[in-house]
């Protein structure tokens, strides 16, 4: 069997030429609430544009792009203004959080090729998990460098596959005002969107080169990778390659990690609902 031509989302920095490679929740309310918030309640990644994460058979033609090995979070997306995953209140909690999943294929076939889910498997690690952090800035120049404040439990995702999934923290996480909301994937999630505009064409450009240049400004997400290894991907023989070696997602409590990557084009597919206290 050829090599699948599958790809993990950081790989778009060298499809588009640039560190490419999140998020929104499938959360949308009334006119008072098109932003996801309130007076008391605010959900995080909340978005008026709708999107639908790659792979899967309901991927249409985009590429099968997933994350993996990260914490990471939305800076941007469309649909909303400012940034969109950091607290509003003064003080809070986070009380549940979702995410919205594709069902990537078990088997070859035809019409989508190669089995993703055991591609992925192999590359990250399974099954595929991915639970929610409380980050907190502590430095006002450079590369963001956060602390972790808190985090909640890690999730199987398996079972949800082509859902998306809403889960209630039995013990909420206590936030302030600018902490920031992130997504931790110890394996792999497949809850990425990019859009098809963005894909490579046979010329060696992209499909749509002014509707990716818009996707790019309006679509961007940081991850917890050291600057300069960016572009996690394996090499001819399908091994990681030394981004991807090292890539982890921030998971000891009061650790400080710099979070060096800055993608563009893309979106990492979850919310958190933050309520005042």
């Amino acid at each position: 069997m050829s090599r699948p031509a599958l790809k993990v989302g950081a790989l778009i920095a060298a499809i588009l030429g640039l560190l490419a490679c999140l998020a929104l929740a499938a959360l949308t309310g009334a006119a008072g609430e098109a932003d996801g918030k309130s007076n008391r309640r605010a959900v995080l990644g909340a978005s008026k544009v709708r999107v639908t994460p790659n792979c899967g058979t309901k991927a249409g033609s985009r590429s099968c792009f997933v994350e993996g090995k990260i914490t990471g979070y939305q800076s941007l997306q469309r649909g909303t203004t400012g940034r969109n995953f950091v607290v509003p209140y003064r003080r809070g909690k986070v009380v549940t959080w979702s995410i919205s999943l594709s069902n990537p294929t078990r088997r070859d076939s035809q019409s989508f090729g190669p089995a993703q889910q055991p591609y992925f498997n192999k590359l990250f690690g399974s099954p595929s998990r991915a639970g929610i952090s409380v980050l907190r800035q502590t430095n006002k120049k450079g590369n963001p460098v956060f602390r972790l404040i808190r985090r909640s439990a890690l999730q199987t995702l398996n079972p949800y596959f082509g859902t998306t999934v809403h889960f209630a923290l039995v013990k909420p996480l206590n936030v302030i005002r600018g902490d920031v909301v992130a997504l931790t994937i110890p394996t792999w999630a497949p809850a990425f969107w990019t859009p098809y505009a963005c894909a490579a064409s046979r010329s060696g450009d992209v499909v749509n080169p002014a509707r990716c240049e818009t996707a790019s400004r309006n679509n961007t997400w940081r991850a917890s990778r050291q600057s300069g290894r960016c572009s996690i991907g394996t090499d001819d023989f399908d091994r990681p390659n030394k981004a991807l070696q090292e890539s982890r997602p921030q998971q000891k409590l009061n650790s400080r990690r710099q979070y060096g990557c800055y993608y563009k084009a893309a979106r990492l597919l979850y919310t958190a609902t933050v309520v005042a206290r």
